[in-house]
Protein backbone atom coordinates (compact mmCIF):
# COMPACT_ATOMS: atom_id res chain seq x y z
CA UNK A 1 0.00 0.00 0.00
CA UNK A 2 0.87 3.69 -0.60
CA UNK A 3 2.20 5.39 2.38
CA UNK A 4 1.81 9.24 1.95
CA UNK A 5 3.22 10.18 5.14
CA UNK A 6 6.20 8.85 3.92
CA UNK A 7 6.44 9.58 0.41
CA UNK A 8 4.78 12.87 0.06
CA UNK A 9 7.85 14.57 -2.08
CA UNK A 10 7.66 11.19 -4.17
CA UNK A 11 3.88 11.61 -5.00
CA UNK A 12 2.59 12.61 -8.78
CA UNK A 13 -0.63 13.34 -10.29
CA UNK A 14 -1.30 13.36 -14.05
CA UNK A 15 -4.34 12.47 -16.29
CA UNK A 16 -2.48 10.83 -19.02
CA UNK A 17 -5.96 10.35 -20.99
CA UNK A 18 -9.74 10.41 -21.68
CA UNK A 19 -12.01 7.77 -21.61
CA UNK A 20 -15.56 7.93 -23.25
CA UNK A 21 -18.41 6.39 -22.24
CA UNK A 22 -21.79 6.58 -23.54
CA UNK A 23 -20.52 9.77 -24.96
CA UNK A 24 -19.53 11.14 -21.74
CA UNK A 25 -16.14 12.23 -21.42
CA UNK A 26 -14.06 11.12 -17.88
CA UNK A 27 -10.55 12.37 -17.29
CA UNK A 28 -8.67 9.13 -15.91
CA UNK A 29 -6.33 10.57 -13.43
CA UNK A 30 -2.77 8.52 -12.58
CA UNK A 31 -1.55 8.29 -9.12
CA UNK A 32 1.70 7.55 -7.83
CA UNK A 33 2.81 7.38 -4.26
CA UNK A 34 6.00 5.58 -4.16
CA UNK A 35 5.79 2.20 -5.61
CA UNK A 36 1.82 2.41 -5.65
CA UNK A 37 -0.08 4.20 -8.11
CA UNK A 38 -3.62 3.71 -9.08
CA UNK A 39 -6.10 5.34 -11.54
CA UNK A 40 -9.60 7.37 -10.96
CA UNK A 41 -11.99 8.84 -13.35
CA UNK A 42 -14.01 11.96 -12.93
CA UNK A 43 -15.99 14.37 -15.66
CA UNK A 44 -15.55 17.71 -15.79
CA UNK A 45 -18.51 18.38 -13.22
CA UNK A 46 -17.04 16.08 -10.26
CA UNK A 47 -13.95 19.11 -11.11
CA UNK A 48 -15.96 21.49 -10.77
CA UNK A 49 -17.87 20.49 -6.94
CA UNK A 50 -14.57 19.54 -6.03
CA UNK A 51 -13.18 23.10 -6.56
CA UNK A 52 -16.40 24.83 -5.29
CA UNK A 53 -15.62 22.99 -2.03
CA UNK A 54 -11.84 24.10 -2.23
CA UNK A 55 -13.02 27.53 -2.30
CA UNK A 56 -15.16 27.84 0.30
CA UNK A 57 -13.87 25.47 2.54
CA UNK A 58 -10.04 25.83 2.31
CA UNK A 59 -9.76 29.30 0.42
CA UNK A 60 -8.44 28.08 -3.02
CA UNK A 61 -8.75 30.83 -5.10
CA UNK A 62 -11.60 30.60 -7.61
CA UNK A 63 -10.01 31.44 -10.98
CA UNK A 64 -7.60 28.23 -10.81
CA UNK A 65 -10.37 25.82 -12.51
CA UNK A 66 -10.27 25.95 -16.08
CA UNK A 67 -14.29 27.29 -17.18
CA UNK A 68 -16.81 25.51 -18.45
CA UNK A 69 -17.73 25.91 -22.27
CA UNK A 70 -21.37 24.93 -23.61
CA UNK A 71 -20.81 25.11 -27.30
CA UNK A 72 -17.82 23.11 -28.78
CA UNK A 73 -16.89 21.37 -25.55
CA UNK A 74 -16.76 17.98 -27.25
CA UNK A 75 -14.33 18.47 -30.08
CA UNK A 76 -11.18 16.42 -30.13
CA UNK A 77 -8.75 20.25 -29.69
CA UNK A 78 -10.81 21.31 -26.99
CA UNK A 79 -10.71 18.42 -24.89
CA UNK A 80 -6.94 18.08 -25.26
CA UNK A 81 -6.49 21.48 -23.82
CA UNK A 82 -9.12 20.92 -21.08
CA UNK A 83 -6.97 17.57 -20.25
CA UNK A 84 -3.76 19.52 -19.87
CA UNK A 85 -5.53 22.19 -17.94
CA UNK A 86 -6.76 19.70 -15.53
CA UNK A 87 -3.66 18.16 -14.90
CA UNK A 88 -2.24 21.71 -13.92
CA UNK A 89 -5.11 22.40 -11.50
CA UNK A 90 -4.51 19.03 -10.26
CA UNK A 91 -0.30 19.28 -9.18
CA UNK A 92 -1.12 23.30 -8.64
CA UNK A 93 -3.77 22.17 -5.71
CA UNK A 94 -2.10 19.29 -4.76
CA UNK A 95 0.95 21.67 -4.05
CA UNK A 96 -1.13 24.06 -1.77
CA UNK A 97 -2.80 21.33 0.13
CA UNK A 98 0.15 19.15 0.55
CA UNK A 99 0.18 19.52 4.34
CA UNK A 100 -3.17 19.04 5.05
CA UNK A 101 -4.34 16.59 2.71
CA UNK A 102 -8.35 17.87 3.69
CA UNK A 103 -10.59 15.45 3.15
CA UNK A 104 -12.70 16.03 0.05
CA UNK A 105 -9.45 16.03 -1.83
CA UNK A 106 -8.26 12.95 -0.14
CA UNK A 107 -11.36 11.14 -1.54
CA UNK A 108 -11.39 12.67 -5.06
CA UNK A 109 -8.15 11.19 -5.50
CA UNK A 110 -9.09 7.59 -3.54
CA UNK A 111 -6.46 7.60 -1.01
CA UNK A 112 -8.78 6.92 1.27
CA UNK A 113 -9.05 3.43 -0.65
CA UNK A 114 -4.76 2.64 -1.36
CA UNK A 115 -3.52 4.62 1.20
CA UNK A 116 -2.47 3.42 4.49
CA UNK A 117 -3.09 6.50 6.70
CA UNK A 118 -5.59 7.35 5.05
CA UNK A 119 -8.20 4.09 4.65
CA UNK A 120 -7.37 3.92 8.64
CA UNK A 121 -8.95 7.24 9.50
CA UNK A 122 -11.82 6.28 6.46
CA UNK A 123 -12.27 3.29 8.43
CA UNK A 124 -12.12 4.96 12.11
CA UNK A 125 -14.06 7.87 10.95
CA UNK A 126 -17.06 5.29 9.75
CA UNK A 127 -16.49 2.95 13.04
CA UNK A 128 -16.89 6.41 15.16
CA UNK A 129 -20.44 6.90 13.85
CA UNK A 130 -21.65 3.27 13.12
CA UNK A 131 -19.17 1.06 15.43
CA UNK A 132 -21.39 0.28 18.25
CA UNK A 133 -24.54 0.08 17.10
CA UNK A 134 -22.74 -2.78 14.48
CA UNK A 135 -21.39 -4.41 17.53
CA UNK A 136 -24.97 -4.11 19.46
CA UNK A 137 -26.06 -6.52 16.64
CA UNK A 138 -23.19 -8.92 15.56
CA UNK A 139 -19.31 -9.58 16.98
CA UNK A 140 -19.22 -10.30 13.71
CA UNK A 141 -17.09 -8.38 10.78
CA UNK A 142 -15.75 -8.76 7.21
CA UNK A 143 -12.20 -7.36 6.69
CA UNK A 144 -10.54 -6.58 3.26
CA UNK A 145 -7.08 -8.31 3.52
CA UNK A 146 -6.34 -4.24 1.94
CA UNK A 147 -7.98 -3.38 5.97
CA UNK A 148 -5.71 -5.78 7.61
CA UNK A 149 -2.77 -4.77 5.88
CA UNK A 150 -3.18 -1.12 6.58
CA UNK A 151 -4.49 -1.54 10.52
CA UNK A 152 -0.59 -3.58 11.02
CA UNK A 153 0.96 -1.13 9.22
CA UNK A 154 -0.32 2.01 11.32
CA UNK A 155 0.62 0.24 14.07
CA UNK A 156 4.36 0.63 13.36
CA UNK A 157 3.72 4.52 12.27
CA UNK A 158 3.58 7.18 14.55
CA UNK A 159 0.14 9.32 14.49
CA UNK A 160 -0.30 11.76 11.69
CA UNK A 161 -1.34 15.92 11.72
CA UNK A 162 -4.70 14.95 10.17
CA UNK A 163 -5.69 12.29 13.03
CA UNK A 164 -4.81 14.05 15.72
CA UNK A 165 -6.40 17.21 14.56
CA UNK A 166 -9.92 15.47 14.13
CA UNK A 167 -11.15 12.97 16.73
CA UNK A 168 -13.46 11.24 13.95
CA UNK A 169 -10.21 9.67 12.53
CA UNK A 170 -8.33 8.38 15.76
CA UNK A 171 -7.21 5.10 15.07
CA UNK A 172 -8.02 3.83 18.35
CA UNK A 173 -12.27 4.01 17.21
CA UNK A 174 -10.63 0.83 15.11
CA UNK A 175 -8.45 -0.94 17.59
CA UNK A 176 -11.70 -0.56 20.32
CA UNK A 177 -14.24 -1.97 18.03
CA UNK A 178 -11.47 -5.13 17.12
CA UNK A 179 -10.97 -5.51 20.57
CA UNK A 180 -14.64 -6.88 20.64
CA UNK A 181 -15.14 -8.68 17.61
CA UNK A 182 -15.79 -12.27 17.99
CA UNK A 183 -15.73 -13.37 14.29
CA UNK A 184 -13.87 -11.81 11.78
CA UNK A 185 -13.92 -13.03 7.73
CA UNK A 186 -11.17 -12.18 5.57
CA UNK A 187 -11.48 -11.64 2.10
CA UNK A 188 -9.29 -10.19 -1.10
CA UNK A 189 -11.93 -7.31 -1.18
CA UNK A 190 -14.05 -5.52 0.68
CA UNK A 191 -16.92 -5.43 -2.66
CA UNK A 192 -16.77 -9.39 -2.28
CA UNK A 193 -18.21 -9.72 1.28
CA UNK A 194 -22.65 -8.93 0.51
CA UNK A 195 -22.26 -12.34 -1.97
CA UNK A 196 -19.84 -15.01 0.30
CA UNK A 197 -21.79 -18.04 0.79
CA UNK A 198 -21.54 -20.89 2.66
CA UNK A 199 -24.00 -23.52 1.82
CA UNK A 200 -22.29 -26.77 0.81
CA UNK A 201 -24.97 -27.85 -1.86
CA UNK A 202 -24.10 -24.51 -4.22
CA UNK A 203 -21.18 -23.04 -5.87
CA UNK A 204 -21.75 -19.56 -5.79
CA UNK A 205 -19.01 -18.15 -3.91
CA UNK A 206 -17.37 -14.80 -4.64
CA UNK A 207 -14.80 -14.72 -8.04
CA UNK A 208 -11.28 -15.57 -7.28
CA UNK A 209 -9.20 -12.58 -7.02
CA UNK A 210 -6.26 -13.78 -5.17
CA UNK A 211 -3.85 -12.85 -8.36
CA UNK A 212 -5.94 -10.06 -9.17
CA UNK A 213 -5.47 -6.28 -8.51
CA UNK A 214 -6.96 -4.34 -6.41
CA UNK A 215 -9.60 -2.16 -7.56
CA UNK A 216 -7.70 -0.18 -10.28
CA UNK A 217 -4.10 0.38 -8.33
CA UNK A 218 -1.12 -2.51 -8.99
CA UNK A 219 -1.93 -3.90 -5.14
CA UNK A 220 -2.17 -7.72 -5.27
CA UNK A 221 -4.12 -9.72 -2.30
CA UNK A 222 -1.75 -12.26 -2.29
CA UNK A 223 1.55 -9.71 -1.72
CA UNK A 224 -0.39 -8.15 1.40
CA UNK A 225 0.53 -9.40 5.02
CA UNK A 226 -1.23 -8.79 8.05
CA UNK A 227 -1.23 -9.60 11.33
CA UNK A 228 -4.03 -10.20 14.12
CA UNK A 229 -3.25 -8.70 17.57
CA UNK A 230 -5.91 -6.27 17.75
CA UNK A 231 -8.60 -8.76 17.77
CA UNK A 232 -8.18 -9.59 21.71
CA UNK A 233 -11.05 -12.04 21.77
CA UNK A 234 -11.56 -13.15 18.67
CA UNK A 235 -13.10 -17.24 18.79
CA UNK A 236 -13.84 -17.84 14.88
CA UNK A 237 -11.47 -16.70 12.07
CA UNK A 238 -12.77 -17.10 8.30
CA UNK A 239 -10.72 -16.98 5.30
CA UNK A 240 -11.60 -16.68 2.06
CA UNK A 241 -9.53 -16.46 -0.91
CA UNK A 242 -6.53 -15.40 0.84
CA UNK A 243 -3.22 -17.26 1.74
CA UNK A 244 -2.69 -18.29 5.46
CA UNK A 245 0.82 -17.40 5.09
CA UNK A 246 -0.11 -13.94 4.61
CA UNK A 247 -1.20 -13.62 8.33
CA UNK A 248 2.43 -12.84 10.24
CA UNK A 249 1.35 -13.02 13.47
CA UNK A 250 -1.27 -15.45 15.60
CA UNK A 251 0.46 -15.76 18.22
CA UNK A 252 4.13 -16.07 19.70
CA UNK A 253 4.93 -18.87 21.87
CA UNK A 254 6.69 -19.95 25.32
CA UNK A 255 6.35 -17.92 28.35
CA UNK A 256 7.69 -14.48 26.82
CA UNK A 257 4.73 -13.99 24.60
CA UNK A 258 4.14 -10.45 23.74
CA UNK A 259 2.21 -10.87 20.75
CA UNK A 260 -1.39 -12.14 19.87
CA UNK A 261 -2.75 -14.91 21.36
CA UNK A 262 -4.99 -16.75 18.55
CA UNK A 263 -3.10 -19.98 19.54
CA UNK A 264 -4.82 -19.63 22.51
CA UNK A 265 -8.62 -18.12 22.43
CA UNK A 266 -9.40 -19.59 18.67
CA UNK A 267 -12.21 -22.39 18.59
CA UNK A 268 -13.07 -22.48 14.70
CA UNK A 269 -10.99 -21.72 11.64
CA UNK A 270 -12.41 -21.78 7.89
CA UNK A 271 -10.12 -21.55 5.08
CA UNK A 272 -11.96 -21.58 1.75
CA UNK A 273 -10.00 -20.97 -1.95
CA UNK A 274 -6.63 -19.97 -0.59
CA UNK A 275 -4.58 -22.65 -3.14
CA UNK A 276 -3.77 -24.48 0.42
CA UNK A 277 -1.84 -27.17 -0.71
CA UNK A 278 -0.80 -28.55 2.98
CA UNK A 279 -2.33 -28.64 6.86
CA UNK A 280 0.47 -27.09 7.65
CA UNK A 281 0.42 -23.85 5.73
CA UNK A 282 -2.56 -23.22 8.43
CA UNK A 283 -1.07 -24.85 10.79
CA UNK A 284 2.23 -23.08 10.98
CA UNK A 285 0.72 -20.12 9.04
CA UNK A 286 2.87 -17.54 10.49
CA UNK A 287 6.00 -19.36 10.30
CA UNK A 288 8.82 -18.91 7.57
CA UNK A 289 9.84 -22.71 8.04
CA UNK A 290 6.76 -24.77 7.69
CA UNK A 291 8.95 -28.08 9.02
CA UNK A 292 8.26 -27.83 12.54
CA UNK A 293 10.69 -30.18 14.62
CA UNK A 294 8.33 -33.08 16.59
CA UNK A 295 8.93 -31.72 19.95
CA UNK A 296 7.44 -28.57 18.76
CA UNK A 297 4.30 -30.40 16.83
CA UNK A 298 3.74 -31.12 19.96
CA UNK A 299 4.26 -27.96 22.94
CA UNK A 300 4.78 -24.77 21.99
CA UNK A 301 2.46 -24.54 18.29
CA UNK A 302 -0.68 -26.22 19.63
CA UNK A 303 -4.04 -24.55 18.75
CA UNK A 304 -4.72 -25.76 22.16
CA UNK A 305 -9.15 -24.27 22.04
CA UNK A 306 -9.37 -25.46 18.63
CA UNK A 307 -13.34 -27.10 17.83
CA UNK A 308 -14.19 -26.95 14.71
CA UNK A 309 -11.85 -26.80 11.23
CA UNK A 310 -12.83 -26.39 8.01
CA UNK A 311 -10.58 -26.48 4.48
CA UNK A 312 -12.89 -26.46 2.17
CA UNK A 313 -11.91 -25.92 -1.79
CA UNK A 314 -8.34 -25.46 -1.41
CA UNK A 315 -6.17 -27.71 -2.98
CA UNK A 316 -4.82 -30.11 -0.41
CA UNK A 317 -3.49 -33.54 -1.82
CA UNK A 318 -1.94 -35.11 2.12
CA UNK A 319 -3.30 -34.55 5.43
CA UNK A 320 0.32 -34.10 6.68
CA UNK A 321 1.94 -34.42 10.39
CA UNK A 322 0.91 -30.86 11.48
CA UNK A 323 -3.10 -31.73 12.17
CA UNK A 324 -2.16 -32.94 15.39
CA UNK A 325 -0.89 -29.24 16.31
CA UNK A 326 -5.07 -29.14 16.65
CA UNK A 327 -4.97 -32.32 19.48
CA UNK A 328 -8.80 -30.49 20.76
CA UNK A 329 -10.76 -30.57 16.85
CA UNK A 330 -13.86 -32.12 17.01
CA UNK A 331 -14.79 -31.75 13.54
CA UNK A 332 -12.97 -31.12 10.16
CA UNK A 333 -13.83 -30.35 6.83
CA UNK A 334 -12.01 -31.37 4.06
CA UNK A 335 -14.59 -30.85 1.41
CA UNK A 336 -13.59 -30.75 -2.22
CA UNK A 337 -9.83 -30.64 -2.13
CA UNK A 338 -7.52 -33.62 -3.80
CA UNK A 339 -7.35 -36.29 -0.81
CA UNK A 340 -6.92 -39.89 -2.46
CA UNK A 341 -6.39 -40.97 1.60
CA UNK A 342 -6.04 -40.12 5.55
CA UNK A 343 -3.16 -39.91 7.38
CA UNK A 344 -2.27 -38.83 11.61
CA UNK A 345 -5.65 -38.74 12.50
CA UNK A 346 -5.42 -40.78 15.12
CA UNK A 347 -3.55 -37.88 17.10
CA UNK A 348 -7.34 -36.02 17.68
CA UNK A 349 -8.42 -38.12 20.16
CA UNK A 350 -11.56 -35.50 20.32
CA UNK A 351 -12.83 -36.02 17.06
CA UNK A 352 -16.43 -36.78 16.18
CA UNK A 353 -17.07 -35.63 12.68
CA UNK A 354 -14.84 -35.58 9.68
CA UNK A 355 -16.35 -34.54 6.13
CA UNK A 356 -14.36 -35.87 2.78
CA UNK A 357 -16.94 -34.97 0.41
CA UNK A 358 -15.93 -34.64 -3.62
CA UNK A 359 -12.24 -35.83 -2.93
CA UNK A 360 -10.44 -38.55 -4.41
CA UNK A 361 -10.78 -41.26 -1.97
CA UNK A 362 -10.70 -45.00 -3.95
CA UNK A 363 -10.45 -46.66 -0.57
CA UNK A 364 -10.82 -46.79 3.35
CA UNK A 365 -8.23 -49.82 4.46
CA UNK A 366 -8.33 -49.86 8.18
CA UNK A 367 -9.74 -46.48 8.94
CA UNK A 368 -11.04 -47.62 12.67
CA UNK A 369 -7.18 -47.50 13.49
CA UNK A 370 -7.24 -43.50 12.66
CA UNK A 371 -10.67 -43.16 13.45
CA UNK A 372 -12.07 -44.88 16.38
CA UNK A 373 -14.24 -42.45 17.93
CA UNK A 374 -15.59 -40.97 14.88
CA UNK A 375 -19.53 -40.81 14.73
CA UNK A 376 -20.26 -38.80 11.66
CA UNK A 377 -18.30 -39.66 8.52
CA UNK A 378 -18.98 -38.30 4.94
CA UNK A 379 -17.39 -39.88 2.15
CA UNK A 380 -20.24 -38.71 -0.77
CA UNK A 381 -18.67 -37.79 -4.31
CA UNK A 382 -15.78 -39.81 -4.34
CA UNK A 383 -14.65 -43.32 -5.90
CA UNK A 384 -15.03 -45.90 -3.20
CA UNK A 385 -15.69 -49.34 -4.53
CA UNK A 386 -15.13 -51.51 -1.65
CA UNK A 387 -16.52 -50.75 2.30
CA UNK A 388 -14.37 -53.41 3.88
CA UNK A 389 -12.09 -50.87 5.42
CA UNK A 390 -14.93 -49.48 7.74
CA UNK A 391 -15.83 -52.62 9.31
CA UNK A 392 -14.66 -52.00 12.71
CA UNK A 393 -15.67 -48.07 13.04
CA UNK A 394 -18.28 -49.69 15.81
CA UNK A 395 -19.01 -46.14 17.04
CA UNK A 396 -20.14 -44.82 13.74
CA UNK A 397 -23.76 -42.78 13.65
CA UNK A 398 -24.12 -41.20 10.24
CA UNK A 399 -22.25 -42.54 7.13
CA UNK A 400 -22.73 -41.11 3.83
CA UNK A 401 -21.52 -43.05 0.97
CA UNK A 402 -23.55 -41.32 -1.81
CA UNK A 403 -22.23 -40.56 -5.19
CA UNK A 404 -19.86 -43.48 -5.25
CA UNK A 405 -19.05 -46.75 -7.55
CA UNK A 406 -20.57 -49.27 -4.38
CA UNK A 407 -22.21 -51.62 -7.49
CA UNK A 408 -21.86 -55.15 -5.41
CA UNK A 409 -24.91 -54.99 -2.60
CA UNK A 410 -22.82 -57.69 -0.33
CA UNK A 411 -20.24 -54.84 0.25
CA UNK A 412 -22.98 -53.26 2.71
CA UNK A 413 -22.41 -56.53 4.95
CA UNK A 414 -19.30 -54.87 6.26
CA UNK A 415 -20.85 -52.17 7.48
CA UNK A 416 -24.27 -53.71 8.58
CA UNK A 417 -22.44 -55.14 11.87
CA UNK A 418 -21.61 -51.42 12.97
CA UNK A 419 -23.82 -51.50 16.44
CA UNK A 420 -24.20 -47.56 16.39
CA UNK A 421 -24.86 -46.81 12.81
CA UNK A 422 -28.28 -45.03 12.21
CA UNK A 423 -28.30 -42.91 9.18
CA UNK A 424 -27.18 -43.85 5.76
CA UNK A 425 -26.94 -42.71 2.39
CA UNK A 426 -26.10 -44.58 -0.65
CA UNK A 427 -28.30 -42.57 -3.31
CA UNK A 428 -26.08 -42.01 -6.46
CA UNK A 429 -24.32 -45.67 -5.99
CA UNK A 430 -24.76 -48.26 -8.76
CA UNK A 431 -26.11 -50.73 -6.48
CA UNK A 432 -28.82 -47.72 -5.62
CA UNK A 433 -30.56 -48.52 -9.11
CA UNK A 434 -31.62 -52.18 -8.57
CA UNK A 435 -34.52 -53.99 -7.60
CA UNK A 436 -35.81 -53.90 -4.67
CA UNK A 437 -32.65 -51.35 -3.62
CA UNK A 438 -34.11 -50.20 0.07
CA UNK A 439 -35.37 -54.03 0.92
CA UNK A 440 -32.19 -55.44 0.19
CA UNK A 441 -29.67 -53.00 2.09
CA UNK A 442 -32.10 -52.96 5.05
CA UNK A 443 -31.95 -56.34 5.18
CA UNK A 444 -28.20 -56.56 5.99
CA UNK A 445 -28.43 -55.21 9.51
CA UNK A 446 -30.52 -57.83 10.85
CA UNK A 447 -32.50 -57.28 14.18
CA UNK A 448 -31.32 -53.61 13.67
CA UNK A 449 -33.61 -52.78 9.89
CA UNK A 450 -36.12 -50.89 12.00
CA UNK A 451 -33.67 -48.37 13.35
CA UNK A 452 -31.84 -47.45 10.09
CA UNK A 453 -32.54 -44.10 7.95
CA UNK A 454 -31.67 -44.91 4.31
CA UNK A 455 -31.34 -42.28 2.22
CA UNK A 456 -32.82 -40.03 5.10
CA UNK A 457 -35.74 -42.30 5.43
CA UNK A 458 -36.90 -44.91 7.71
CA UNK A 459 -38.37 -48.10 6.21
CA UNK A 460 -42.21 -48.64 5.90
CA UNK A 461 -43.69 -51.75 6.50
CA UNK A 462 -43.44 -53.40 2.55
CA UNK A 463 -39.74 -52.94 2.86
CA UNK A 464 -39.28 -54.20 6.15
CA UNK A 465 -41.35 -57.49 5.19
CA UNK A 466 -39.33 -57.19 2.00
CA UNK A 467 -36.00 -57.08 3.58
CA UNK A 468 -37.01 -60.18 6.06
CA UNK A 469 -37.73 -62.56 2.87
CA UNK A 470 -34.40 -61.50 1.17
CA UNK A 471 -32.57 -62.12 4.27
CA UNK A 472 -34.24 -66.01 4.87
CA UNK A 473 -33.34 -66.40 0.67
CA UNK A 474 -29.82 -65.20 1.51
CA UNK A 475 -29.22 -67.23 4.69
CA UNK A 476 -31.00 -70.40 2.73
CA UNK A 477 -28.84 -70.01 -0.08
CA UNK A 478 -25.37 -69.53 2.26
CA UNK A 479 -26.41 -73.11 4.24
CA UNK A 480 -26.77 -74.81 0.75
CA UNK A 481 -23.47 -73.27 -0.38
CA UNK A 482 -21.68 -74.49 2.67
CA UNK A 483 -23.31 -78.18 2.76
CA UNK A 484 -22.16 -78.04 -0.94
CA UNK A 485 -18.86 -76.95 -0.37
CA UNK A 486 -18.83 -79.78 3.01
CA UNK A 487 -19.95 -82.80 0.10
CA UNK A 488 -17.09 -81.47 -2.65
CA UNK A 489 -14.68 -80.99 0.40
CA UNK A 490 -15.37 -84.06 3.07
CA UNK A 491 -11.58 -83.67 4.65
CA UNK A 492 -12.59 -80.59 6.81
CA UNK A 493 -15.55 -82.63 8.34
CA UNK A 494 -14.47 -86.38 8.73
CA UNK A 495 -17.42 -86.98 10.58
CA UNK A 496 -20.14 -84.36 9.76
CA UNK A 497 -20.36 -83.23 13.15
CA UNK A 498 -18.37 -79.93 12.71
CA UNK A 499 -20.53 -78.97 9.76
CA UNK A 500 -24.13 -79.90 11.49
CA UNK A 501 -22.52 -77.46 15.02
CA UNK A 502 -22.16 -74.83 12.34
CA UNK A 503 -25.60 -74.98 10.22
CA UNK A 504 -26.89 -75.02 13.43
CA UNK A 505 -25.52 -71.94 15.26
CA UNK A 506 -25.98 -70.05 11.79
CA UNK A 507 -29.91 -71.22 12.05
CA UNK A 508 -29.98 -69.42 15.43
CA UNK A 509 -29.09 -66.39 13.89
CA UNK A 510 -30.65 -66.38 11.04
CA UNK A 511 -33.76 -66.71 12.90
CA UNK A 512 -33.00 -63.91 15.08
CA UNK A 513 -32.66 -62.26 11.44
CA UNK A 514 -35.74 -63.22 10.14
CA UNK A 515 -37.54 -62.34 13.88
Amino acid sequence: MSNYQLHANETTISIPRIITVDSVNYYEILVKCGQVMWTVNHRFRDFAELHDRLVSERGVSKDKLPPKKVLGNKSPTFLKKRQEALEQYLKEMFIFLKVTMPREFVEFLDFHRYDIIFLVQHLASSLFLRGDAFLAKSKKYGFSVLELHAISERLKIPCPPTEAACSNYNFSHILDFCAQLETIIVLPTKNSLPTILYDDDTDKYIPHALHKPIGSSNLIPVQLRYELSVFKVLRNLIIYGVPTENIQNVGQYGADSCGGALRETLTRIEVYKSETKQICQIALCDNVHKDAAEDELDKAKQWKTLRHAVFKENQLTAIDRTIRLFPSLKDLVLDKNKLESIAHLSHLNNLQILSLRCNRITQCPNWHVQLGNLVTLNLSQNRIRLLEGLAKLYSLVNLDLSCNLIDDINEIDYIGNLPLLENLRLLGNPVAGGVDYRARVLSRFGDRLQEIYLDNEKGNQTEYDMALVHSALRISAQKSQRKLHSLLDPSNTPDGSETDANDTERAGTSGGESR
